[in-house]
């Protein structure tokens, strides 16, 4: 098979590698990297036609995820405001004292919070919440700290398959390719639960030493009170029935469609109930945009789509997908395979945001030859969430999770991470192959 390559697509493809290559080896900024990157192909030209300069034709891929990056923005804010209440502290101490402090079974619910967490808010608040309440009961229980960092990072990213809105990788994907809410969850949310148990069992071996030289004393457990993190009961009562109404609403959506004709984007919904809690509750705007906003985020982003883009434009990623289908001869039992088990692993090393807009364009290229790409779908989400959580620098919630961790003097080497994580992300992801292949496959 004959690969031709315009001049274009192979500088698109340089300056991909460049900031992939950066992206791994952290030796500059991320945001810096990508937003640089984009800007390097706007100049020169890259995105030009004969009615639209190259700068007018790269921002259009920022428009089309203009939801995306809406949605991101609406639930930092409003699960920022809704966390100044204490309730999700009060929650974790709840499963503190529920566990008596035993340090096996509080790895347990700390994991399961976290998962059931991001399936509702997205991993990015989840660890912005979840994090600093880990670090506060390892210093006061003097718990090991890696052990929980570990776990809230793996379950956060195998969660972000669980739903729409769990992960921006997730969301970009089902809004692309136009699945549903329920369609998600009966796919990958089920599987996720699966996974989550194969995850907490190999915590539970793997850590088990650490876990069993620790003992919490019972009047160190007596200590918390789940009362006493409740801070503003007004943002409590406001903002918790906002938050859930957003939720079902989104969950809802497709069925409010079909019977109404009213139709409800994420990114309007989760920034319109931000902006009337900053309302109600009397919250200056710019202190909510300086201190709840991750604008690194965004730009990064925004950076990525633009570089991703380029491949779109000359055409990289129809190749790569014709390419997969030339490898794997159109047989669909290797190409799930390369689609779950290569996802996971590349998720690992490469960022998976920016691997995951890639692959999906790669399959829509698949479906326009005429190949069932259903279970692909299926295949990319779980593979991309599993490897998420392959490396410290896989996912943005690892990299968030392990800089708060930073903060407090608790440094986790990459290559310590990299050995206990691999061996996970290639069982998960051998399960969901298995799981997915039977359903559709066999």
């Amino acid at each position: 098979m004959e690969i031709g390559l315009t001049f274009s697509a192979i500088l698109s493809l340089v300056v991909l590698a460049i900031v992939y290559f950066f992206l791994i080896t952290e030796k500059l900024n991320k945001v810096i990297v990508a937003t640089l990157g984009g800007v390097f192909l706007i100049l020169a030209q890259i995105f030009k036609t004969s009615d639209h300069s190259s700068q007018e034709n790269a921002l259009t891929f920022i428009s089309h995820n203009l939801d995306i990056l809406g949605f991101v923005i609406g639930m930092m804010v409003l699960v920022g405001i809704v966390k100044e209440s204490g309730i999700f502290e009060a929650l974790a101490i709840w499963l503190v004292k529920l566990v008596k402090g035993n340090p096996r079974w509080l790895l347990v619910v700390l994991g399961y919070l976290t998962l059931f967490m991001t399936a509702l808010f997205s991993n990015i608040p989840t660890i912005l919440i979840v994090t600093p309440i880990i670090l506060v009961l390892v210093k006061e229980l003097n718990l090991p700290a890696f052990p929980y960092l570990f776990t809230i990072i793996v379950m956060a990213n195998i969660g972000g398959a669980m739903t729409p809105i769990s992960d921006p990788t997730t969301y970009y994907q089902t809004k692309t390719v136009g699945l549903g809410f329920g369609e998600v969850i009966a796919n990958s949310g089920f599987i996720v639960l699966l996974l989550s148990v194969v995850t907490i069992l190999y915590m539970l071996i793997v850590f088990r030493k650490q876990l069993s030289a620790v003992t919490v004393k019972k009047e160190d457990v007596e200590m918390f009170k789940p009362l006493a993190a409740l801070k503003h009961k007004d943002i409590m009562w406001l903002g918790v029935p906002m938050m859930f109404l957003v939720i079902t609403l989104m969950v809802g959506k497709e069925f409010i469609a079909k019977k109404t004709g009213i139709t409800l984007d994420n990114a309007t919904l989760t920034i319109g109930a931000s902006f009337i809690l900053m309302l109600l509750l009397h919250k200056e705007p710019r202190n909510i945009f300086r201190d709840l906003i991750d604008w690194e985020i965004l730009f990064f982003f925004s950076g990525l789509f633009i570089v991703v883009g380029a491949l779109d434009f000359t055409h990289v990623i129809e190749k790569l997908g014709e390419s997969l289908v030339y490898i794997t001869k159109g047989n669909m039992d290797y190409l799930l395979f390369l689609i779950t088990g290569g996802s996971a692993v590349l998720s690992t090393f490469i960022d998976n945001v920016p691997y995951n807009i890639t692959m999906v364009g790669a399959i829509q290229t698949m479906e326009k030859a005429g190949i069932f790409v259903y279970p692909l779908w299926w295949g990319l989400n779980l593979g991309t969430s599993i490897g998420g959580a392959g490396s410290p620098i896989a996912a943005a919630c690892n990299v968030i999770a392990l800089g708060q961790a930073e903060k407090e003097k608790i440094h986790v080497q990459f290559g310590k991470y990299l050995l206990l994580a691999l061996p996970l992300v290639i069982i998960n992801s051998l399960i969901a192959f298995g799981i997915i292949w039977l359903r559709y496959l066999k």
